[in-house]
């Protein structure tokens, strides 16, 4: 494997091994939990969520009364999420998780609805991935059914960072390692690949070793994301700058977009 292709392999996965921070990290995001309810009142169920982690969207999706199936490739997220649907009383058989990979999969049903909540897109990092992704879509939504995902909209001041400046936030304590550590950002975009590298440095102040994580995220543009659904048999309903119904502006950092099967 090329050291380009071991990067985006790092980038897919190390944000994802530990739940218990990732939880921590994102506990404070619940705008598109509740667009994606939402969804699911307008349209019904089944429901089938594309990177489902440890079941923020789908654990809501599955209480409120939905049939749920959860893809993800994070055998430690989908862990976390089956505890999460025990800990808050989901039904059996309600919530079905699944480790797979969203650039091609099949299923034995099909769904009203599928969701790809939170970037989940952004770690399809070639075309023939993405063409890959929204074709097995198509062939899993019933007739007139919704594909709804929403992906950041790439931020100009952003991907122009210094690569070599670590942005540096206040200590805090980790929710794993159980004491204090000090944390940064450090940031680099390719443009030709339109690939985002971010590393994470973590020094705890127990005296443990320093370490790093990565994230890589393929930036898709919304000319982009529109040529994908025309090319692969959708019809776009709407786009948004928000999780309210806001118009998508240049100063948006989130693009929420609606889809409707042929």
């Amino acid at each position: 494997m090329s050291p380009r292709g071991r990067a985006l392999d790092r980038g897919a996965v190390e944000h994802y091994l530990d739940p218990t921070y990732y939880d921590h990290s994102y506990r404070r995001r619940v705008d598109d939990v509740a667009f994606y309810r939402a969804v699911a009142r307008a349209h019904g169920g089944p429901i089938l969520e594309l990177g489902a982690g440890s079941g923020r969207v789908s654990v809501p999706l599955a209480l409120d009364g939905h049939a749920v199936t959860g893809l993800d490739a994070s055998t430690a997220m989908l862990r976390q999420a089956r505890a999460h649907a025990k800990e808050r009383g989901v039904p059996r058989g309600r919530l079905s998780l699944r480790r797979g990979d969203f650039r091609r999969f099949a299923l034995d049903r099909s769904f009203k609805v599928v969701l790809a909540p939170f970037n989940a897109l952004l770690h399809l990092y070639e075309p023939s991935e993405l063409l890959g992704c929204f074709r097995a879509v198509g062939k899993h939504l019933s007739r007139g059914g919704r594909f709804v995902f929403d992906v950041r909209v790439p931020q100009l001041r952003e991907l122009l960072r210094d690569p070599g400046h670590a942005y540096a936030v206040p200590p805090f304590r980790h929710p794993t390692l159980g004491c204090k550590v000090a944390y940064s950002e450090r940031y680099h975009y390719d443009p030709t690949t339109q690939v985002q590298t971010v590393t994470f440095r973590f020094v705890p102040e127990d005296g443990t070793p320093p370490y790093e994580t990565v994230l890589t995220h393929r930036m898709l543009f919304s000319m982009e994301v529109k040529l994908l659904l025309e090319a692969t048999g959708f019809a776009l309903e709407s786009v948004h700058g928000d999780f309210h119904g806001g118009a998508l502006t240049d100063d948006a950092t989130e693009a929420v977009y609606t889809a409707r099967r042929r």
